[in-house]
């Protein structure tokens, strides 16, 4: 008799060796699922155990849960394009046209670029978020201060044409 740890990490036994056979025949139990013999204590692979080695495939497939392949280590992580957004903009908004229309969208790219890549830790490009941010904040604040000073200054001469 035999015990074995399911799929659901839960332990199951005692069972014949029988049915240990028609579950590997039937697919629920592979070369990697943990199997014991009852009372010895120790847990092993099932494709080391010598009495059901023969009914496996020598190279046990891995089991697939409908989880997709993971990309291999050496591949570099793709960027997330809302990051590059919020980079371009952030430029834009500092070069050309401050505080009224890429200032806003900058930072805000640059946001949902962060919390993407929070929830996708596979992806790349939080510098490149930060630095929209960084250089929305800028542009945001430049503007700002550029209205303010227009604003004073204007106030400062009452003979302005604005005035009539």
């Amino acid at each position: 008799m035999y015990k074995i740890i399911g799929a659901d990490q839960k332990e199951y036994g005692p069972i014949a060796a029988e049915q240990i056979r028609q579950w590997v025949a039937e697919g629920r139990l592979n070369g990697l699922s943990k199997i014991q013999v009852e009372g010895s204590g120790v847990w092993r692979q099932l494709r080391d155990m010598p009495e059901f080695s023969a009914l496996l495939p020598r190279s046990p497939q891995p089991i697939n849960l409908g989880a997709t392949s993971q990309p291999s280590p050496a591949a570099a992580p793709s960027n997330n394009p809302l990051a590059g957004w919020a980079l371009g903009t952030g430029i834009a908004s500092l070069t050309c046209c401050p505080l009224l229309i890429f200032s806003p969208i900058s930072i805000v790219l640059g946001v949902m670029a962060l919390s993407r890549i929070k929830q996708h830790p596979n992806q790349g490009g939080r510098g490149l978020a930060i630095a929209g941010i960084v250089l929305g904040c800028i542009s945001l604040l430049m503007g700002i201060l550029s209205v303010g000073f227009f604003i004073v200054g204007w106030r400062s001469q009452p003979e302005s044409p604005f005035f009539r």
